[in-house]
Formats: C-alpha cells, sequence, structure tokens
C-alpha cells in the first residue's frame, strides 16, 4: 500500500486557520500523512509537517471567484493529488470538474448550515436572500452528489447531505494547544471574546452588558468586525470598559483567554446557531475558564451537567449577562471550579485528537486507488 497524497484547499480563510490548517492538516501529518495546503499566500512552504502551496490574497471578492480558481486549479495540477478535501463552498463547481477530468477523488468540508446561515446575513436584502438560498442549496447538493464524501461539523449540518461517506469532525479544540493555560495568571475582572463581531453574535449586547458593571470590570474583544456593527467600535471612547484588540493570531488565543476571568458567547437563535457548537465556548473551557453563554437548548442540554459555565437569557437585553458576570468575578472559587470542571469535559469528551480518525476515516474511504493509503497502517 502506497501513501495517498491528500490536498485541503480554501481560498476564503486564513491560511493558518484553526479548523483547516491547525486541526486537520496538522493532525494529519502528525499520523505521517502526505498533506499539502493550497491556500491565500504568497509563495511556498513547509509548516508542521503540511505543504503550502501560496496562490496569493484575493484583492475583492470578483478576483476570488476568478483569478483565484483559475490559480486553484493550476496549484492542483502542480500538486497532483489523490485527493482533494474542500473547504470553500465556492469552490466545488470548480473541484468537481477538476476530480472529473483527472479521475481523483474529492471531499467537502462542511463548516456549517450554509443555506441555514443566510437568514444571519443581515446585509443580504429580502429580494436577494431567496436567491442566495437557491445557490447554496445547489452548491451542497452538487457536492452531496458529486463528491466522494462528506465531513460535517455538527448534527445539524449532516441532515443536509445523503452521501453514504460521510463522518462527523467536530470543531472542538485541540487539547494540546491549552496545556499551558489553565494555571496562568489571570487578569482580575477580565472578560473576554474571541471570535466574529456581528449582530447575529450580539456584539450589542456584550457592550451593553459593561456598561452595566462596574469596579475593575472589563471586556477584551479581539476578532473581524462586520460592518452591521461597525458603530459600536467608531464609538469606543463611549466605552471605557471594552478593550478591541482587533483580530489576532491563532497561537496568541490560548495566551489571551488563559489570563481572563470569564469567556462570552451570545447568539440570536438562528437557523444557523440554533443547533450549533460555537468554537469559543469551547476554547474557554480547554482554557480552564467559566463561560457566560446564551442558553440556546441544544447548548443547555449538552453542557449543563458539566457544570462549566452560566446559561442566561440575552434575547432582550443584557441584565442577566451582567447579573452573572457579576457574580462570577466576585467568586474566584466558584470560577476556579467551574474552570476545571470545563477542562475536565475537555479532556474526556470534546477535544480535536479525538475526532482525527473519523477525518482519516472519511478521507481514506474517498479514494479511487485501492492500493493506497491516508496514512500507514499500525
Amino acid at each position: 500500500m502506497s501513501l495517498a497524497r491528500v490536498c485541503h484547499v480554501s481560498t476564503v480563510h486564513n491560511p493558518r486557520d484553526g479548523r483547516i490548517f491547525r486541526k486537520e492538516c496538522a493532525s494529519l501529518a502528525r499520523r505521517g500523512a502526505d498533506v499539502w495546503f493550497i491556500g491565500a499566500q504568497d509563495g511556498d512552504e513547509t509548516v508542521d509537517g503540511v505543504h503550502v502551496v501560496g496562490i496569493g490574497r484575493a484583492t475583492n471578492r470578483i478576483d476570488r471567484l476568478t483569478h483565484r480558481q483559475a490559480k486553484v486549479w493550476k496549484a492542483l495540477d502542480r500538486v497532483n493529488p489523490d485527493l482533494v478535501h474542500v473547504h470553500d463552498p465556492e469552490l466545488i463547481p470548480l473541484v468537481l470538474a477538476w476530480k472529473k477530468l483527472r479521475g481523483r477523488a474529492a471531499v467537502f468540508d462542511a463548516h456549517e448550515d450554509l443555506v441555514g446561515q443566510i437568514d444571519g446575513k443581515e446585509y443580504l436584502s429580502p429580494r436577494v436572500k431567496p436567491v442566495a438560498r437557491a445557490v447554496a442549496k445547489a452548491l451542497v447538493t452538487a457536492a452531496d452528489k458529486g463528491f466522494d464524501g462528506i465531513v460535517t461539523v455538527t448534527d445539524g449540518v449532516a441532515e443536509d447531505f445523503k452521501n453514504r461517506n460521510q463522518e462527523l469532525v467536530h470543531n472542538y479544540p485541540l487539547l494540546s494547544s491549552f496545556e499551558t493555560t489553565v494555571e496562568g495568571e489571570k487578569v482580575p475582572g477580565q472578560i473576554v471574546y474571541v471570535g466574529m463581531l456581528s449582530k447575529g453574535r450580539q456584539t450589542d449586547k456584550m457592550f451593553d452588558m459593561m456598561d452595566l458593571l462596574d469596579g475593575d470590570a472589563r471586556l477584551v474583544i479581539a476578532g473581524k468586525q462586520d460592518p452591521e456593527v461597525g458603530y459600536l467600535f467608531n464609538e469606543l471612547d463611549k466605552h471605557p470598559r471594552v478593550d478591541y484588540r482587533g483580530s489576532i493570531s491563532v497561537d496568541e488565543v490560548p495566551g489571551l483567554l488563559g489570563s481572563s476571568v470569564v469567556g462570552l458567547v451570545f447568539l440570536e437563535p438562528l437557523p444557523n446557531y440554533v443547533n450549533s457548537l460555537p468554537t469559543k465556548l469551547f476554547e474557554y473551557m480547554a482554557a480552564g475558564i467559566p463561560f457566560i453563554s446564551t442558553d440556546l437548548p441544544f447548548l443547555v442540554n449538552m453542557l449543563d451537567k458539566w457544570d462549566c459555565g452560566v446559561f442566561v437569557d440575552t434575547s432582550t437585553d443584557a441584565t442577566a449577562a451582567a447579573d452573572a458576570a457579576r457574580q462570577l468575578l466576585a467568586d474566584a472559587d466558584r470560577c476556579k471550579r467551574l474552570g476545571e470542571n470545563g477542562r475536565r469535559a475537555i479532556a474526556e469528551e470534546f477535544n480535536f485528537e479525538a475526532d482525527v480518525d473519523a477525518l482519516i476515516s472519511v478521507e481514506e474511504r474517498a479514494l479511487k486507488r485501492q492500493d493506497s493509503q491516508i496514512v500507514e497502517a499500525c
């Protein structure tokens, strides 16, 4: 049996994206796989055992959908993989054509409910949303019927696919990434949020919560802003308890979380969120700090038994969240207990290391060459 060449592709995500590169590609490389990644960076290099092929960063959406796609095709011909693992829906038609012409295999990685998330895009007008849903549905169907395997991130996303070769690979934290953060020194009063900043993620409620707190409470926010919440960051002088750090690297996240006392996860009950697994929530747990989260039933049912955070109603205002924050900041012993419970939950159940075998299985079953394998058998 020979090792198959696997190539993950994304022109949208950061080339060191947590799920794509840090978790999937690097984990495969650690298992001895021949892993390549085609991504939005300049130049080629080898990082963590992964061969990276840069196709440059798109200057705008049109460039990404035209020039970058042509570069992806050329890069695929250059890498000549046995299997292509696609992470961007917009690349589905191109890879579908490439794999048919070259006689290779392809797997699609569904990071979210592609159709359901349309409702949460406030910048799309009511007239455009039905068209966007139709396009999203067509892409999902094309991958489901034309690809050789599907990876999904939650059971809810998996319901959109009927492909026989399908595996659930959660976006849980790498336990190894947070080994040194649990006993880190805390900044008194520091609350943290790391992730996308949008209306659906109730960024406005975070600001409202901080306006209700006193003492040394402050909120450190790191992430990319959606235009719909830009007004909040244009008026930071009105919110002295909010410390906005901009976007930070994946490597900086564990340290920031480890120095904080509490983490936030606020979500509107949109179709794309009601059954989601917010990566940031599990990262707080991995870092050994408690969370304050919107009380979505799916999350409450999953995590309530672990007693590792506080669920509150954020549907109308931030009062309940502020009360929870006030209580946690005043009770170091409770924070320590909740944080230890969360860390134990990650170690026992919610870690990415436990899903690597599922990733290998779906890719291996997708291969066209019967004499090849993703990793050497133990």
